[in-house]
């Protein structure tokens, strides 16, 4: 069995060459022994160029192992006393015997901040509550609890007023993040010693991962900018916040909110009351929500039909 200076844990973003296989590239080219542990529904997501996990795996010649669960009988004859472990994007929750494999040299990166941005779906839920503050990248060490070890590399992150769709979001994060994990590995490599910050968990918030085909479905009767927002917040690289017309399920990803001087009555909330250049306008209590046809998945180019038809939340 081989030896590896590192083992890395997990795969890509979806819709993304990054950031586990640029990191590994970095690595390659360094002539770093690594060998990557992913799992069967990683492995399988669409990365950039519409194709699978696997398929930059493969052509990037990198020595993989896709496994359901930890086996840490077959993992113990690829680690060494040397041995870093680093956890990026892995859907897996370690136990104390993988962790104290590692003797202290077992990291994750975590694309948000901490402790305020804890779990998953980060950019999801950042928009969804309009957050402008605290927002950092970090790696933290392992430990069984998740997002919980001490912090030893952070770096703070602006995300601009006018940035409102989660790709934005990741474009900035994807130039902040590159160097900031290649430098970390090069210390690791050579051994530097970090300082330790302790998570203040009287600061922290965790939140759950997100799947738009079951989360993403629109309440019209939440208040326009909610609604908005939550469109926005569940926009690419994700599958769309979701509705249904005619009995067709609708996605949606991107809306913008237009005053009018009409104020509507609960009961039209959802209704298509105008439709003008590809554009429909749904009501929504004081105001207009005004959708592009190209910003959605399922309507037909003949939108005349929709006119007077209800978005439906079920």
């Amino acid at each position: 069995m081989k030896n590896y200076q590192i083992i890395f844990f997990g795969g890509d973003r979806l819709s993304e060459n990054g950031p586990l296989s640029r990191l590994c590239s970095f690595a390659k080219k360094n002539k770093i022994k690594f060998l990557i542990i992913t799992d069967p529904w990683r492995i399988n997501i669409k990365v950039n160029d519409n194709k699978k996990f696997k398929q930059t795996l493969k052509e990037n010649n990198f020595e993989y192992i896709c496994a359901k669960k930890i086996n840490l009988k077959l993992l113990k004859n690829f680690v060494t006393k040397e041995t870093i472990a680093f956890s990026i994007n892995a859907i897996w929750k370690f136990n104390e015997d993988t962790i104290n494999l590692f003797k202290g040299r077992f990291y994750n990166y975590h694309a948000a901040d901490l402790p305020s941005e804890k779990g998953a779906g980060n950019y999801t839920w950042r928009i969804l509550m309009k957050k402008k503050k605290n927002i950092s990248i970090n790696i933290h060490e392992v430990e069984k609890e998740l997002d919980t070890g001490h912090i030893l590399k952070s770096k703070k992150i602006i995300i601009p007023a006018n940035k409102k769709l989660p790709f934005e979001h990741l474009s900035i994060i994807r130039k902040a993040e590159k160097s900031f994990l290649e430098n970390f590995l090069i210390d690791c490599i050579n051994k530097k010693k970090f300082s330790k910050i302790k998570q203040r968990e009287s600061n922290s918030f965790y939140w759950p991962r997100l799947n738009s085909d079951t989360d993403g479905l629109i309440n019209w009767n939440w208040q326009a900018d909610e609604i908005v927002n939550f469109i926005k917040a569940f926009s690419k690289p994700y599958n769309g916040a979701f509705t249904f017309i005619k009995g067709k399920k609708i996605r949606i990803f991107n809306a913008e909110k237009i005053k009018l001087k009409e104020k509507f009555h609960p009961f039209q909330n959802g209704i298509i009351f105008r439709h003008y250049n590809f554009f429909i306008y749904i009501a929504s209590g004081k105001y207009a929500i005004k959708i592009s046809l190209s910003d959605t998945i399922g309507l037909d180019k003949k939108i005349s039909q929709y006119l007077g038809k209800k978005f439906l939340n079920e």
